[in-house]
């Protein structure tokens, strides 16, 4: 018998996307009172006021940001403090209010689970890790630009940083947040920008500073898991860090692909974030560790969500 979640979150095959060979979902067809502009894609009339509050909390913290980067300049180019805030906690605090407060603000807030069976990561303002507390890693199956403030809903009021594709960057304000915090950025063309990326999410995790990661590389367009790679957890090896699986259910139908701003509220279709317990890297090997990983993700997904071999 079908669980309720799984009735859900149930896709219906309708036709095919122009030009694609993955199916059109009865979630993402264009809904009642939606338009679609061009090539950008589809909005309705929830998606533009989440697309209206998002812009006017995205102007406050621009000027957040712009201050903040005369801060870092200011300290580290005059005064030579070099280790003011050299965990970027305070840009990473600026984004994560945003992020609340536009969740809060549109009922985009997801239904979070078993967030006490994790670890307790750095928080902002604390010096450093305590020496008896692994670094952490967040991964998560990924279906929707909502996994981003999705994930670091799960995460809470804590400094981390992203793994992210160097693409981002150019996106306004989310782009200059993204340099100013010190996320770990990847040219997904270039070898030796992968090899700098790793370099980089080692030192962030061995310095005790959460990475979060979406080891699909890219969106699943039918809400399904897909194959992962490896980088994210060759980083949790190198690094010993424990890794913390999140399955994100309901996403894919929140904020669709080809839908420039979310369709329908999360708090609607109860989109929540399953926490599972952190799994350890140390002794084994990248891919022992990717399987155990991934078969805790799948177990927190409904069927609808699951990769189609299983």
């Amino acid at each position: 018998m079908a669980r309720p979640a799984d009735f859900l979150h149930s896709p219906t095959t309708l036709r095919s996307n122009p030009g694609s060979s993955v199916p059109l979902t009865e979630w993402q067809k264009p809904s009642r009172f939606s338009v679609k502009l061009g090539a950008v894609g589809i909005i309705n009339l929830y998606g533009l006021y989440y697309g209206l509050t998002s812009i006017f909390l995205g102007l406050i913290w621009t000027v957040a940001n712009f201050f903040t980067w005369l801060t870092y300049k200011f300290t580290w180019k005059i005064l030579l403090l070099k280790n003011f805030d050299k965990g970027r906690r305070i840009s990473v605090f600026l984004a994560h209010v945003w992020g609340v407060w536009l969740m809060r603000l549109t009922r985009c807030y997801p239904i979070i689970e078993s967030r006490d069976s994790a670890p307790t990561p750095v928080k902002y303002f604390q010096k450093s890790m305590p020496t008896v507390s692994p670094s952490v890693m967040y991964v998560a199956n990924h279906c929707s630009w909502m996994d981003i403030p999705f994930m670091g809903a799960a995460i809470g009021w804590r400094n981390y940083k992203i793994v992210a594709k160097k693409e981002l960057t150019k996106v306004p304000i989310l782009g200059q947040s993204i340099l100013l915090g010190g996320h770990v950025c990847v040219d997904r063309t270039n070898r030796r920008s992968q090899i700098q990326t790793l370099k980089k999410g080692v030192e962030w995790l061995k310095s005790g500073v959460p990475l979060c990661a979406f080891p699909e590389g890219t969106r699943s367009k039918t809400g399904r898991l897909m194959p992962f790679k490896r980088g994210a957890f060759s980083m949790a090896s190198k690094a010993g860090a424990e890794i913390v699986p999140l399955s994100i259910i309901g996403s894919e139908r929140v904020m669709p692909v080809g839908w420039v701003m979310p369709k329908v509220s999360s708090r609607s279709l109860k989109a929540k974030i399953v926490v599972h317990p952190p799994i350890s890297s140390v002794g084994k090997s990248e891919e022992e560790l990717t399987k155990e990983v991934r078969e805790a993700i799948i177990s927190g997904l409904p069927e609808s969500q699951r990769p189609k071999e299983l």
